[in-house]
Protein backbone atom coordinates (compact mmCIF):
# COMPACT_ATOMS: atom_id res chain seq x y z
CA UNK A 1 0.00 0.00 0.00
CA UNK A 2 2.91 2.41 1.01
CA UNK A 3 4.48 1.63 -2.59
CA UNK A 4 1.43 2.76 -4.09
CA UNK A 5 0.66 5.96 -2.21
CA UNK A 6 4.51 6.80 -2.89
CA UNK A 7 4.19 6.31 -6.67
CA UNK A 8 0.95 8.30 -7.09
CA UNK A 9 2.89 11.67 -4.91
CA UNK A 10 5.44 10.93 -7.33
CA UNK A 11 3.46 11.02 -10.45
CA UNK A 12 1.58 13.80 -9.40
CA UNK A 13 4.39 15.85 -7.90
CA UNK A 14 5.91 15.12 -11.68
CA UNK A 15 3.28 16.51 -13.46
CA UNK A 16 2.49 19.25 -11.07
CA UNK A 17 6.49 20.44 -12.39
CA UNK A 18 5.89 19.63 -15.72
CA UNK A 19 5.53 23.12 -17.81
CA UNK A 20 2.37 24.40 -18.55
CA UNK A 21 1.13 23.90 -22.63
CA UNK A 22 1.82 27.42 -24.05
CA UNK A 23 -1.08 28.56 -25.81
CA UNK A 24 -0.57 29.11 -29.56
CA UNK A 25 -1.04 32.94 -30.46
CA UNK A 26 -4.12 33.59 -32.42
CA UNK A 27 -3.99 36.21 -35.41
CA UNK A 28 -5.29 39.29 -34.46
CA UNK A 29 -8.79 39.41 -36.07
CA UNK A 30 -8.51 43.26 -36.77
CA UNK A 31 -5.34 42.66 -39.22
CA UNK A 32 -5.63 43.86 -42.87
CA UNK A 33 -6.80 46.73 -44.81
CA UNK A 34 -9.90 49.10 -44.05
CA UNK A 35 -11.91 51.31 -45.93
CA UNK A 36 -12.75 54.47 -44.05
CA UNK A 37 -15.16 57.32 -45.42
CA UNK A 38 -15.38 60.10 -43.58
CA UNK A 39 -17.91 62.80 -43.00
CA UNK A 40 -17.43 66.10 -42.26
CA UNK A 41 -20.20 67.51 -40.18
CA UNK A 42 -19.02 70.64 -37.84
CA UNK A 43 -16.33 73.12 -39.03
CA UNK A 44 -14.48 73.97 -42.71
CA UNK A 45 -12.70 71.23 -43.16
CA UNK A 46 -13.42 69.35 -46.70
CA UNK A 47 -16.88 67.43 -46.77
CA UNK A 48 -15.28 64.30 -46.47
CA UNK A 49 -12.92 61.44 -48.28
CA UNK A 50 -12.10 58.02 -48.31
CA UNK A 51 -8.78 56.60 -47.54
CA UNK A 52 -7.26 52.85 -46.81
CA UNK A 53 -5.64 52.40 -43.08
CA UNK A 54 -3.64 49.07 -42.31
CA UNK A 55 -3.83 47.19 -39.01
CA UNK A 56 -1.15 44.87 -38.11
CA UNK A 57 -1.44 43.25 -34.46
CA UNK A 58 -4.34 45.42 -33.36
CA UNK A 59 -2.05 48.76 -34.15
CA UNK A 60 -2.41 51.24 -36.97
CA UNK A 61 0.88 50.74 -39.49
CA UNK A 62 0.17 52.72 -42.53
CA UNK A 63 -2.67 55.15 -44.60
CA UNK A 64 -2.87 55.74 -47.67
CA UNK A 65 -3.04 59.65 -47.33
CA UNK A 66 0.42 61.28 -48.73
CA UNK A 67 2.01 63.39 -45.96
CA UNK A 68 0.04 61.53 -42.72
CA UNK A 69 1.73 59.94 -40.12
CA UNK A 70 -1.02 57.89 -38.46
CA UNK A 71 -1.11 56.49 -34.98
CA UNK A 72 -3.76 54.30 -33.42
CA UNK A 73 -4.80 50.53 -31.85
CA UNK A 74 -7.53 48.49 -31.23
CA UNK A 75 -7.89 47.46 -27.93
CA UNK A 76 -9.15 44.00 -25.75
CA UNK A 77 -13.05 45.93 -25.92
CA UNK A 78 -13.31 46.19 -29.83
CA UNK A 79 -12.38 50.14 -28.83
CA UNK A 80 -10.33 52.02 -31.87
CA UNK A 81 -8.32 54.85 -30.74
CA UNK A 82 -6.16 56.86 -33.53
CA UNK A 83 -4.42 60.43 -34.21
CA UNK A 84 -3.53 61.19 -37.40
CA UNK A 85 -0.85 63.68 -37.65
CA UNK A 86 -0.04 66.48 -40.85
CA UNK A 87 2.78 68.60 -39.72
CA UNK A 88 1.25 70.21 -36.87
CA UNK A 89 -2.22 69.40 -37.70
CA UNK A 90 -3.93 66.79 -35.53
CA UNK A 91 -6.83 64.70 -36.11
CA UNK A 92 -8.25 62.51 -33.34
CA UNK A 93 -10.52 59.59 -34.01
CA UNK A 94 -12.07 56.80 -31.87
CA UNK A 95 -14.56 54.41 -31.95
CA UNK A 96 -16.48 51.05 -31.97
CA UNK A 97 -15.22 47.63 -34.16
CA UNK A 98 -17.76 44.82 -35.17
CA UNK A 99 -16.84 42.61 -36.65
CA UNK A 100 -15.73 43.82 -40.03
CA UNK A 101 -16.69 47.40 -39.34
CA UNK A 102 -16.43 49.87 -37.28
CA UNK A 103 -17.40 53.94 -36.50
CA UNK A 104 -17.12 56.64 -34.90
CA UNK A 105 -16.46 59.92 -34.37
CA UNK A 106 -13.51 62.43 -35.30
CA UNK A 107 -12.54 65.69 -34.40
CA UNK A 108 -9.15 68.42 -35.03
CA UNK A 109 -8.54 70.53 -32.74
CA UNK A 110 -5.85 72.24 -34.98
CA UNK A 111 -8.89 72.46 -37.81
CA UNK A 112 -11.70 73.48 -35.49
CA UNK A 113 -13.85 70.67 -37.53
CA UNK A 114 -15.06 67.04 -36.66
CA UNK A 115 -17.25 64.33 -37.66
CA UNK A 116 -18.26 61.14 -37.82
CA UNK A 117 -16.41 57.82 -39.80
CA UNK A 118 -17.28 54.27 -40.85
CA UNK A 119 -14.70 51.70 -41.99
CA UNK A 120 -15.23 48.05 -43.80
CA UNK A 121 -12.52 45.44 -43.56
CA UNK A 122 -11.60 44.67 -47.36
CA UNK A 123 -9.25 42.16 -46.92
Amino acid sequence: MRAKVLVASLLLASALAAPLATPVAAKPVHDGQWRVDIQTSVGNCPPGGQVVVTIKDERVTAIDAGGVEPWGYIDDTNTFVGHFNIGEKVVRANGDVKGQTASGPWSSNTDYCGGRWTARKID
